[in-house]
C-alpha cells in the first residue's frame, strides 16, 4: 500500500506538500526544480538533480551551505536539458554555474546537453560526476559505479567551498580530489515502489536480502537469507575494505543511509555494527551521520558510504552548519 491519491498526481501533490513545509524553496514553473530564495548570487551556484523518488534528495539539500538549486524529473527519470537550463537561468545572472551529477547514463546525458547549451550562450559551467557505488554487475562482475548516497557528501563539501568563494576551476579541482575517496554499497529486503504500481521493482522471499541493489530498484549481485545486522555490516565493510585498501590509523567519515523503508532503530543498530568493525580495523572515525538522505522510494534497505578524509579541510566542511531541510546540523 502507498499513501497517495491518484498516482498521476502524486509527484505534483508531494511538491505542493514540500512548498507548505519549506516556503524558503521557490519552485520554477513547468519544472520540478526549486532554488534557495535567500541566494544572493554572489557565489558560483551549485545545482544538482536527477529523478524524483529519492527524497529528500535533492530538494532537501537546497539552502545556504549546500545546493543553490535542485532539478528533479519524473520518478527515477532525470529532468530534461531544457528544464535544467531553465532552472539554472532562474537562479543566477552571473552566467556561471556548477553541476553535481550522479553517474547514470540518462542523468549524465541530460546535464551534459544542458551544460553545452549554456556554454553555447557564453556561460561558464563546470560539472562533476559522482560514481561512488562499488556494487558489481551480477553477470560481468564489473563495478557499476552509479552515483548514490555519497553524492550528498560531495554536495556538502563543495557547498562549503562555494560559500567561501571558490571558482568553477577550484570546485572542479576539489571534486576531482574528493570523489575518488567516496565509496558506497547498499543492501535491501524489498524493491522500490513506483506510484500506482502494485508490485515492487523486485521481489524477494520472506526474510531474504539482496546485496548491491541500486537506487532505481535495480537488482543486486547476491541474494541470501537474512541472519543479522552484524552480518550485513560484515559484508558491506568487507567490500569497502577491498576498494579502499585501508591502513591502521586512516581517517574516515561514515554515512549510514536509509533507502526509504528502514526505521531509525534499524539504521542505528547497523551503525553500531559498522563502528565495531571499523574499530577492529583501527580506523579513526571523525564524522558520522545516520538518517534518510537519498532513497529509493520506500525500499526497505540501507546503504553505507565511507569517505577517506585525506584532506583535513573536508572534515571542517562536513561540520559546518547549513540551512537545508534534510542535512542535520
Amino acid at each position: 500500500m502507498q499513501i497517495i491519491n491518484e498516482p498521476k498526481n502524486a509527484l505534483n501533490q508531494a511538491i505542493q506538500g514540500i512548498q507548505w513545509a519549506y516556503p524558503n524553496l521557490k519552485w520554477v514553473p513547468t519544472t520540478f526544480g526549486c532554488y534557495d530564495e535567500t541566494f544572493n548570487d554572489d557565489q558560483v551556484p551549485l545545482i544538482a538533480g536527477g529523478g524524483s523518488g529519492h527524497d529528500p534528495a535533492h530538494w532537501g539539500y537546497v539552502g545556504h551551505g549546500m545546493l543553490t538549486a535542485a532539478i528533479m524529473g519524473q520518478i527515477f527519470q532525470p529532468p530534461t536539458p531544457a528544464e535544467i537550463v531553465k532552472v539554472t537561468k532562474q537562479v543566477t545572472c552571473q552566467q556561471q554555474a556548477f553541476f553535481i551529477v550522479k553517474n547514470f547514463p540518462a542523468d549524465v546525458a541530460a546535464f551534459t546537453e544542458a551544460q553545452q547549451q549554456l556554454i553555447n550562450e557564453h556561460w561558464q559551467v563546470g560539472m562533476c560526476i559522482v560514481a561512488d557505488d562499488i556494487s558489481v554487475d551480477n553477470a560481468s562482475l564489473k563495478q557499476r559505479r552509479r552515483g548514490v548516497a555519497g553524492t550528498i557528501f560531495v554536495q556538502k563539501i563543495l557547498g562549503a567551498a562555494a560559500v567561501q568563494g571558490a571558482t568553477i576551476e577550484e570546485l572542479t579541482t576539489l571534486a576531482a580530489a574528493l570523489t575518488p575517496n567516496i565509496q558506497t554499497i547498499g543492501v535491501a529486503a524489498s524493491g522500490a515502489k513506483i506510484p500506482g504500481q502494485k508490485s515492487a521493482s523486485f521481489t524477494l522471499n520472506e526474510d531474504e536480502i539482496y546485496y548491491g541493489i541500486g537506487i532505481h530498484g535495480e537488482t543486486g549481485y547476491r541474494r541470501e537469507p537474512f541472519q543479522s545486522s552484524e552480518l550485513l555490516a560484515q559484508e558491506l565493510v568487507s567490500k569497502l575494505k577491498l576498494n579502499f585498501k585501508w591502513q591502521r590509523g586512516d581517517h574516515y567519515a561514515i554515512l549510514v543511509n536509509s533507502l526509504g523503508g528502514t526505521t531509525p532503530m534499524e539504521t542505528m543498530v547497523f551503525n553500531n555494527d559498522v563502528h565495531e568493525l571499523l574499530e577492529l580495523a583501527a580506523l579513526q572515525i571523525d564524522f558520522n551521520k545516520v538518517g534518510t538522505f537519498l532513497t529509493s522510494n520506500g525500499m526497505h534497505g540501507l546503504s553505507l558510504t565511507l569517505l577517506k578524509l585525506t584532506d583535513p579541510a573536508w572534515l571542517t566542511a562536513l561540520k559546518l552548519p547549513v540551512t537545508t531541510a534534510a542535512w542535520p546540523n
